[in-house]
């Protein structure tokens, strides 16, 4: 059996320590010291000499491997970055720009920024927009002035870490272009990038064909790997339908598309006599397959992805080309040390796993079901990979679609052996050859017929399920490892029993009299979410903007699947400005909603009823009760806004949206009564409109929180105002220091908190000019 020889084989464990090694480093919240990978070097010199077991001193050097790798590749800093400066930036465009409706965003380096009278020179990466800017050329060279921020992520739970994504490419600053002032200058092309300079020129051609938006999309995505031409809708479609992976060029297509050539090029050298009495035709197969797997790498950009992919074929490719037996799963552990040889990083990623679990899935599965029906192997497999792949899905909260399976099984070959190669041979001819734009024309025909299929399945599609709680993200991490390392059946039944209760609907144990208010980081906005036993409120949902980019999909929603809501009792929007409802369609899109109340109905689209002062409930016990708007005329914007009061035994909560200081003056006789409050949510982010002495002295508040976006520009919360909260003795929590930040109030009268997200989660990448309090 494969497993039992695997099993004996210590490079295989010794592999899963380096891998483990790898992951501990890039779990901690600060970089090591370098002295302490003198220390590690000891202690594998050591474990030579003490004979220790060979997988302590794998972990130990996967853990010190990934440290080196770490500081040697850490993105350069700015000395004394002033965020509210403009700089003068002289650098060279490097990367395809990203097309939005908008904006372009572009990847600039820069070699030198100007400030006043300092100049600095260096080699900065930048992710940068540009408002309506001229053609840019990949190459060209420009000088732009910019305004520069170290990049941020949303601190919540189940958000995406977007600042960690770019500092593992080799960004650490975000800007946006000024175009007032100084205009922008090009002033050479430097002839660099070659590459980027080619994939331009052929995302150029192709959007020049004018096919349905979708369709060209498709296109970009499937062979240059650019998905910024992928609609919302459209990523909602693939999600929904489990076919995400479909427009990601990593394992699957850089795989098959070497799979092709493999089998032309096998089949092609074996019809010459003479070529394979030279040499076997299995040989010529694997070089050219690695050789398409390395172009098609190389058309997608080199991202992070496909250089996996790539790294993992060289493995199986080498291994194979040595004439010899070899484990097939010693084999992929091979690769996944020359993995994360190159990139410690990618332990982080689901892509990592994702590809990593399908390949182990095939390996197993195959012997399995040889000789069978080739339809029964072909079922058997994309079941296994399914089974297989389900945890990873789970433990990174990506959505799960119990169609997945069936629908993978048509479309994998579909896109695969069809769609995928005709559209590289389309698009990579279509400057040189006119009849490739008539095949990308046919070829759009069958595109579409197969969009117009997902967006039907994608109706009832998705099982809108995923792991509740951090506890039972561990015991499904534990249920993958029993099940995928080579151990007795007895333990591998555990897992399965792990695995199959990860499916209970269990949810955040809160008891009876108990809530839990968490005000999440959406940055500049607001969005509070308070759970009761049985039923959950959002108060206020954050932003969207025109790009599509909403604060419900980013932040929302994943922490509501994070904590096992799969309804809400309640959405109330406290008035009608972007920051507070402009993500308001997006959540109840995805998520049901039973009542939609708003301080602004009519500013809504949404079919809300109009929040009326003096609107009492009581749920599990905790009592909530609306004490605004309609105490100043006329009650519109800010004024309009929801005031809500909530209490327990453990005291009480205000959330306050933007009201100012002459509703703060009418609320005083209704707070007094009820101080002192535990939490008390500053009003309009805390500027100087809001927070009246009056105000904060009659609320008497334990905790204030500042709902603010990093560095923003409006100078939030405002010194005076932090001054006054802090004067009545209210300890003050900023959300961009702080993340989520959570309180349970216990109907014992106790409470517990704050929980910090930011101190839950931080990792060595995060900035470390945002100090928490």
């Amino acid at each position: 059996m494969i497993s039992r020889g695997l099993g004996q084989t210590p490079v295989y464990w010794s592999i899963v320590a380096w891998l483990t090694g790898c992951a501990i480093l890039h779990h901690m919240p600060e970089l090591p010291h370098p002295a302490w990978l003198l220390i590690a070097a000891g202690l594998c010199v050591g474990s030579i000499r003490w004979r220790w077991p060979t997988w302590s001193a794998a972990l130990i050097l996967g853990w010190s491997w990934a440290a080196g790798m770490a500081w040697w590749s850490q993105p350069p800093v700015i000395a004394d970055l002033d965020t509210q400066t403009t700089y003068q930036a002289q650098g060279v465009v490097v990367g395809v720009p990203t097309l939005g409706a908008k904006y372009t965003r572009l990847l600039f380096r820069v070699n030198q920024l100007q400030q006043a009278e300092t100049t600095q020179q260096g080699d900065w990466l930048i992710r940068a927009t540009w408002l309506q800017p001229p053609d840019l050329q990949v190459g060209t060279e420009w000088q732009l002035s910019l305004r520069l921020k170290p990049a941020q992520s949303y601190h919540n739970p189940g958000s995406w870490d977007y600042a960690g994504w770019l500092y593992h490419q080799g960004i650490r600053y975000t800007g946006y272009v000024v175009t007032k002032g100084k205009a922008p200058t090009l002033l050479e092309d430097t002839g660099c990038c070659p590459l980027q300079q080619l994939r331009q020129h052929w995302r150029e051609t192709l959007r020049a064909l004018q096919f349905n938006p979708d369709v060209t999309g498709i296109y970009l995505a499937l062979t240059l790997g650019d998905r910024s031409g992928l609609s919302t809708q459209l990523k909602q479609t693939f999600a929904a339908t489990g076919t995400s992976h479909l427009m990601a060029i990593s394992g699957l297509h850089i795989g098959l598309a070497a799979a092709v050539a493999v089998m032309l090029v096998t089949g092609g050298w074996r019809c010459i006599p003479k070529l394979c009495a030279r040499y076997p035709a299995i040989l010529a197969g694997t070089i050219a397959g690695l050789i398409i797997a390395a172009g098609y790498a190389a058309i997608a950009g080199f991202g992070l992805p496909a250089q996996r992919a790539l790294i993992m074929l060289a493995v199986f490719a080498f291994a194979l080309l040595q004439r010899r037996a070899t484990e097939p799963f010693h084999v992929l552990a091979l690769a996944a040390f020359a993995v994360t040889m190159v990139q410690p990083a990618a332990v982080l990623s689901a892509g990592f796993w994702l590809s990593f679990g399908a390949v182990a899935a095939i390996l197993w599965l195959l012997p399995q079901l040889r000789g069978r029906h080739w339809l029964c192997q072909a079922i058997g497999v994309q079941l296994g990979i399914s089974l297989m792949l389900y945890p990873v899905l789970l433990l990174y909260g990506m959505p799960v679609s119990w169609l997945a399976p069936l629908i993978n099984l048509i479309l994998v070959p579909i896109f695969g052996f069809v769609v995928v190669p005709l559209s590289l041979l389309g698009v990579l001819t279509l400057p040189w050859v006119p009849l490739a734009g008539e095949l990308l024309s046919w070829l759009a025909i069958l595109v579409q017929l197969i969009l117009a299929g997902l967006t039907w399945l994608a109706q009832w599609a998705q099982w809108q399920y995923t792991l509740p709680m951090t506890g039972f993200r561990w015991m499904m991490l534990g249920a993958v490892i029993l099940l995928l390392v080579p151990i007795p059946l007895r333990w591998r039944s555990i897992g399965l029993l792990l695995l199959g209760l990860g499916q209970l609907p269990l949810r955040t144990s809160i008891a009876p009299g108990d809530y839990q208010l968490t005000v999440l980081d959406v940055g500049q906005g607001l969005s509070v979410v308070v759970q009761t036993q049985n039923h959950t409120l959002v108060y206020d949902t954050g932003a969207a903007y025109p790009s599509g980019f909403n604060l419900a999909d980013a932040v929302i929603l994943p922490y509501l699947r994070e904590q096992g809501v799969t309804t809400l009792s309640m959405l109330m929007l406290s008035h009608g400005d972007n920051d507070h409802d402009g993500a308001a369609s997006a959540l109840v899109a995805h998520i049901p909603v039973h009542e939609v109340l708003a301080g602004e109905p009519e500013r809504t689209p949404l079919s809300a009823k109009p929040c009326v002062a003096g609107q009492t409930w009581t749920w599990d016990g905790v009592e909530f009760s609306v004490l605004q708007p309609g105490l100043v005329r006329p009650a519109v914007s800010n004024n309009a806004s929801c005031v809500v009061q909530i209490r327990n035994a453990a005291g009480a909560t205000l959330l306050t949206g933007d009201i100012k200081a002459q509703v703060e003056r009418r609320l005083v006789p209704k707070v007094a009564p009820e101080a002192p409050y535990q939490v008390v949510v500053a009003a309009h982010h805390g500027s100087l409109s809001s927070s009246s002495p009056a105000f904060i002295q009659a609320v008497q508040a334990h905790h204030v929180v500042y709902p603010v976006g990093a560095l923003n520009r409006y100078g939030f919360p405002k010194a005076e105002v932090v001054a006054r909260w802090h004067a009545s003795g209210a300890q003050g929590w900023r959300t961009d220091q702080t993340g989520a930040i959570a309180w349970l109030f216990q109907h014992t009268g106790t409470l517990e908190g704050p929980t910090v997200y930011r101190h839950v989660r931080k990792r060595y990448w995060h900035q470390s000019n945002i100090t928490l309090d």
